[in-house]
């Protein structure tokens, strides 16, 4: 696959984003987006990924650094499934929602009330 250059520009007023992506050979051609639209390419480039995940194993998060989001909108919900639908409003995907099967809350309820047992303070840092 030839080798790409992709470039991001937010407007100085953060109304608009201006996107080019073409080869590292040829000039690229820019594309101007608002708020939605770059929301919409998000979810839709987001789909594209997960469909070519489709069949791979998934790995632990375990060790893995993963970008930290400081006190995001949240909301829980007891879920249609037997569990519970947990969502938050990620600053760069927008809103994200799970739906974790009972034995996935009772693990994290576990850990949390563990968490909660800490002197107040007490926190490792977020990888």
């Amino acid at each position: 696959m030839a080798e790409i250059r992709v470039g991001v520009t937010v407007s100085e007023d953060r109304q608009t984003v201006t996107i080019q992506i073409g080869s590292t050979e040829d000039p690229s051609r820019p594309i101007g987006l608002d708020l939605n639209q770059l929301t919409k390419l998000i979810q839709l480039l987001g789909q594209a990924r997960s469909r070519m995940l489709e069949g791979s194993r998934k790995l632990p998060l375990d060790g893995k650094t993963v970008e930290t989001v400081i006190e995001p909108p949240w909301y829980v919900q007891v879920a249609s499934i037997d569990g519970s639908l947990l969502a938050f409003d990620h600053p760069s995907y927008g809103p994200l929602a799970f739906s974790l099967p009972r034995d996935d809350v009772v693990r994290i309820v576990r850990i949390l009330n563990e968490h909660l047992a800490l002197p107040s303070g007490h926190s490792p840092r977020p990888s």
